[in-house]
């Protein structure tokens, strides 16, 4: 009995002794994953191996105030902690915290679903971003004076004028500011046009080219001191297309170096205009406002063709399949020969003026504002194949883009998505003020650029 007494104060107190030479036997765990990150029904993708996070969030949802759900592995801890309302509109660092006391930190981007954008100003000055897909603001951008410019799309940056006198240049996905150049009094109408690092834009008596990068002037050209350059420049094989409106003998269309601003050719025929000329065939297109509709030879700026019956022709012809396609002052649209000028058919709107809306052809239709109605017609017969009027006696300067189907054009305050071969209406945007001239513009989400009629980058 005493035996086995002994015996178990011995195991006791051996017990005892490794007890107390391992006090936590039991290690303490070391993992400090984040396993899950989510707003709402939106869940982020973890980069496990390089401990980023990366979320997309609907355009319009406002990225300084958003409280996300986090779940971590094991004990760990997460600070700041799951819930915690914070300021995404720049990267958020985690530290997760494991039960050993270890930390590992994630970095955390939250970015705007990329449903393509578009772009268009209005008399406010106020210059906006929109998604494409559902008609939310993404940003905007206050220039100094009314913007009736159409904006321009190249390489991530974003071109437009202002009535403040100035040619801006944005990133054309945060809308902040790259550089402003105000080298002259430029024009506030014209689309730019961009080629190999120069952007150019006219001025009231000169014509600029622009450096991409840094907003100096490379050169300029001035042959009138009297009228300005209105209308969009057009960029073909080195050389820069622009007409000066006017009456004087040294108003027309010229065609000069891209590089070095020198002047290769002035057309003969005095050619009042601010229509932006459009290029096809070796032929290059323009408007008048007193002499109808014009074709020039490219090389030489010999006149080939007139077409007196247009009338007033303010607004930009575009070519497509052999035909060149324009609006007139007498309440027209024309399909042209885009060799012979021939008349292919005329379409009468019945409304006012077609003043300045550019007509523009995507998939076999033409699309054209006249009075306040948009109008879609077969690009070959000259059918009307729908109208639309969302806004009545509101005039349409403003010209129409298509992208993958859908066009979008300013009417008023607000600008409209339609359905392109429809017209039923997908949304609209208000904007502070009358949209006037300024066309939209679009890039759509794989980075394609959608210019408008006006646009001397549309041929």
């Amino acid at each position: 009995m005493k035996i086995i007494l002994v015996a178990s104060l011995v195991m006791t107190f051996l017990f005892s002794a490794c007890k107390s030479d391992d006090p936590d036997p039991v290690s303490k765990s070391s993992s400090k994953a984040i396993e899950l990150f989510s707003f709402n029904t939106i869940n982020a993708v973890v980069d496990a191996a390089g401990k980023t996070i990366k979320a997309e969030v609907p355009s319009g949802t406002d990225l300084t105030k958003l409280s996300p759900t986090i779940t971590t592995s094991g004990k760990a801890l997460v600070s700041p902690a799951s819930g915690t309302t914070q300021d995404f509109s720049k990267p958020v660092v985690y530290t997760v915290t494991a039960e050993d006391g270890s930390t590992q930190a994630y970095i955390v981007t939250v970015t705007y679903i990329n449903n393509g954008t578009v772009y268009i100003g209005n008399l406010d000055g106020v210059f906006y971003a929109v998604d494409a897909l559902t008609g939310t603001e993404k940003w905007k951008f206050q220039a100094g004076g009314a913007i009736e410019a159409t904006p321009v799309v190249v390489d991530g940056v974003v071109y437009i004028a202002s009535w403040d006198k100035k040619l801006y240049a944005l990133d054309a996905m945060t809308g902040a500011k790259k550089w402003e150049v105000a080298p002259g009094l430029i024009q506030p109408f014209a689309a730019a046009a961009v080629e190999k690092g120069l952007v150019y834009y006219p001025g009231d008596h000169k014509l600029f080219a622009i450096d991409v990068t840094t907003g100096a002037v490379k050169w300029e050209y001035q042959d009138d001191e009297v009228y300005g350059w209105q209308a969009s420049p057009t960029l073909l094989n080195g050389t820069v297309y622009a007409s000066i409106r006017g009456t004087g003998p040294r108003v027309g269309i010229y065609g000069l170096d891209a590089v070095s601003g020198s002047k290769k050719w002035k057309a003969a025929k005095t050619h009042i205009t601010e229509s932006s000329p459009a290029i096809a065939n070796s032929i290059l297109y323009a408007g008048s406002e007193y002499e109808g509709f014009n074709a020039f030879d490219l090389a030489t700026g010999a006149l080939k063709w007139n077409f007196a019956e247009a009338s007033v022709v303010n607004s930009s012809p575009t070519v497509s399949n052999g035909l060149v396609y324009i609006g007139s002052g007498n309440k027209k649209a024309y399909a042209l020969d885009a060799i012979t000028g021939t008349k292919k058919w005329e379409f009468l709107t019945g409304e006012n003026t077609v003043a300045y809306s550019s007509p523009i052809v995507s998939n076999g239709i033409l699309y054209i504002g006249s009075g306040s109605k948009l109008y879609a017609i077969d690009a070959v017969t000259g059918v009307k194949k729908w109208d639309a009027e969302p806004e009545q006696n509101t005039l349409i300067y403003s010209g129409a883009v298509v992208a993958n189907t859908v066009l979008y054009i300013g009417i008023g305050k607000k600008l409209y998505s339609f359905d392109a071969a429809t017209g039923a209406k997908k949304w609209e945007f208000l904007t502070s003020r009358t949209i006037s001239e300024s066309s939209p513009c679009v890039l759509d989400k794989d980075g394609k650029s959608y210019q408008a009629g006006i646009s001397g980058m549309v041929q």
